[in-house]
């Protein structure tokens, strides 16, 4: 009878060590992630990631035509002041009393118009007809902005704001490309966290996989029970679901980074990223300053105010009357045969000032008035923008230092998840409990192993995200 006795605990033990020896040694351990055997076609890491994304996406692309754009109202603007030639031909019949004649001729004007608003013009002209007699011309005309119009600043008003807007639609493409570049980032990571997961999940899987077989095993030999054997059956069903959504995430995360990167969607597309990071040690007030001296955020608010005084010293310079002082100067020869035997000549000369401008001037004097308060809403903008992005950076900081805390409990989670867990397998193996422990230590080991690695890639992106908010991220 002690021998039967002593013969069942001893089968009792052997079994419990190699069910042991079996859960910890080969169905709990983490197996290594094995390559697949075709490797993707195209494989890239962050660096050719981003410089792929800077080239190629096609709202960046689209920001630069905008550029080119606003190169070209430039160039109109600017074309206003280049010397203009106008020539004119004319061939037309003219009729008086009984006689009806031919005539044809040609004639022009070459003008330009200065920085100052002074327009100069030449305009000759010569004329034939059936009866050989010809009439030719050449005329001068000056024309002087007395008031409203003189001086540079008024007359290159159009090219001043077009260089503006060019410089505008510059630092756009630039701060577009910021954030192209942070959602790249974010993109790629969020892929590589995805993967990562769907590798937890399927490790998890095929452990709880093993675990339902050997608990099938124990319950028909009697050592274990139905409780146990449904228990392992519900949390592996509830591992294989959460897999299966983790593909998917997996996949619309990449269809996503290829779309961004302008890949054809049936490109087959690895991206390699590294998970390691190194703490990020900066004052405050140093990343301030630092931020304040390199956010284009902080430039284009400058310009916006010197754009907004200029408009209104424009604005102002309306208000005065239209007045020209205009002076023209024409000589015409008229020849009656080709050989010129008889000849007359007219000279045709006058002086005045013109003027069109309304009496009152109500309109420019509220857009003057408008001006003025433009240029104090841009004074508000810029103390607002200096503001904003202290703000941001002590923010992003404020959230580097928490992720990193976090980090630093997850660690610690597991490794307690870890102890817990093997606890638990040495209970059930020995038969003084059930699988419960085991199940519940496994859940909250994968679980910490989530969150540690959603900490991770925030963490990472997050040190992006400030490079960003410093104005680091690219270079100019």
């Amino acid at each position: 009878m002690k021998w039967n006795i002593a013969k069942h605990c001893f089968v009792n033990s052997f079994i419990g060590i190699v069910f042991l020896l079996f859960m910890s040694g080969k169905g709990l351990t983490q197996e290594k992630i094995v390559p697949p055997d075709n490797p993707a076609k195209l494989v890239l890491n962050l660096n050719q990631i981003i410089t792929r994304a800077r080239s190629a996406n096609r709202q960046l692309l689209q920001n630069a035509l905008l550029v080119q754009n606003n190169q070209y109202s430039l160039l109109s603007a600017e074309s206003a002041f280049d010397w203009k030639v106008r020539p004119v031909a004319n061939v037309g019949l003219s009729k008086s009393g009984d006689s009806t004649e031919r005539a044809s001729g040609i004639s022009g004007e070459i003008s330009k118009k200065t920085s100052l608003g002074i327009e100069t013009a030449f305009t000759p002209s010569i004329a034939y007809s059936d009866d050989d007699s010809i009439s030719s011309g050449v005329g001068v005309r000056l024309s002087v902005p007395l008031f409203r119009g003189f001086g540079k600043e008024f007359n290159y008003d159009p090219v001043y704001a077009a260089g503006f807007a060019l410089e505008a639609s510059i630092r756009n493409v630039y701060l577009a490309e910021v954030e192209k570049i942070l959602e790249t980032v974010t993109l790629s990571y969020e892929v590589v966290r995805q993967q990562a997961l769907v590798d937890l999940h399927s490790e998890q899987n095929k452990r709880l996989l093993k675990h339902v077989s050997t608990i099938e095993i124990m319950e028909k030999t009697g050592l274990g029970n139905q409780i146990d054997t449904y228990r392992a059956q519900i949390r592996q069903k509830d591992v294989q679901d959460q897999l299966s959504v983790a593909i998917q995430k997996h996949q619309a995360s990449l269809d996503r980074l290829k779309v961004l990167l302008a890949l054809p969607i049936e490109t087959e597309l690895k991206i390699d990223l590294p998970l390691s990071y190194e703490l990020t040690k900066i004052e405050t007030k140093d990343a301030e300053q630092i931020a304040l001296a390199n956010r284009l955020e902080i430039e284009q608010a400058k310009a916006d105010l010197v754009e907004a005084r200029r408009k209104s010293r424009v604005a102002e310079k309306r208000i005065q009357p239209d007045v020209n002082f205009v002076a023209s100067y024409r000589k015409n020869v008229f020849l009656e045969r080709i050989d010129a035997s008889e000849s007359f000549n007219d000279d045709f000369w006058s002086i005045g000032f013109s003027s069109n401008t309304d009496f009152s001037r109500s309109a420019e004097n509220a857009a003057y008035q408008q001006s003025l308060l433009n240029v104090r809403r841009m004074q508000l903008k810029q103390e607002t923008q200096r503001d904003t992005i202290r703000t941001e950076v002590k923010n992003r900081l404020t959230a580097l230092e928490k992720e990193a805390q976090s980090i630093s409990l997850r660690q610690e989670q597991i490794v307690q998840a870890h102890g817990k867990k093997r606890l638990a397998e040495i209970k059930f193996s020995h038969g003084m409990g059930g699988n419960f422990d085991f199940i519940e230590s496994e859940t909250e080991l994968q679980r910490a192993k989530t969150n540690l690695l959603t900490e991770k890639t925030s963490y990472i992106v997050g040190q992006y995200r400030l490079r960003a908010a410093l104005g680091t991220l690219i270079t100019r």
